[in-house]
């Protein structure tokens, strides 16, 4: 999925952050793959990503769904989008989706060392790898570093560089602790990729260098 390809950061943070789709393919494996995708969001469940979204439903872990409704509404068709903020868990998922052998699509993004690194130790052989090339044109009207760290981890560009600045002056004010603003910037990101527990830790590190013009 290219959509995940450009996420910013240091590689220190980075390496607390992966991106894991589910996807039936049309022509191939759509029809009748409706209990196979439940399935495997229900593993998913059991091995507590950081975030996560099914294309039947689009509420995201920290919008107040339960799992019961979440796995009601999947379909034939339904994809699930999930974040996860450790390596570990990521790479007991794919473990437990290996056993399953559902024959459904898995893409993993993340730093490529890390994700090769993982698939051979789980002796999985990827059979395509998108890399990105960075961001080309008028990079003069794109906001700062700091900023796009934050909004480059929704895929469909959902989070608004002036919705992380808000949240930062309102943490800054005391309004908000620094989780709250996290779920807030989360909340937007359709694509459910958005990883608030890295985005908890990135406000940690930049709120005490902004500073405020009215209190």
């Amino acid at each position: 999925m290219t959509h995940s390809l450009h996420r910013e950061g240091t590689i220190s943070s980075l390496e607390r952050d992966y991106a894991l789709f589910i996807y039936p393919a049309r022509g191939f494996n759509y029809n009748g793959s409706g209990p196979k995708v439940r399935r495997i969001m229900e593993l998913l469940y059991l091995e507590a990503p950081s975030n996560m979204i099914v294309s039947t439903l689009r509420r995201n872990l920290y919008s107040g769904v339960r799992p019961e409704e979440v796995l009601e509404s999947i379909k034939d068709g339904a994809r699930i989008y999930s974040a996860f903020n450790n390596r570990e868990k990521l790479k007991e998922a794919l473990v437990g989706i290996k056993k399953l052998d559902e024959g459904i699509s898995v893409v993993v993004s993340g730093l490529i060392d890390q994700v090769r690194e993982m698939a051979a130790e789980i002796n999985l052989n990827p059979h395509t790898i998108n890399l990105s090339l960075g961001i080309h044109g008028r990079t003069d009207r794109l906001p700062p570093p700091d900023i796009r760290q934050f909004t480059t981890m929704c895929g469909h560009g959902m989070v608004s560089p002036a919705l992380v600045r808000d949240v930062i002056r309102r943490i800054k004010k005391g309004r908000l602790a620094l989780w709250e603003g996290s779920i807030i910037l989360a909340a937007p990101c359709t694509c459910g990729i958005y990883n608030p527990h890295r985005s908890q830790e990135m406000l940690h590190d930049l709120v005490p260098l902004y500073t405020v013009n009215r209190w």
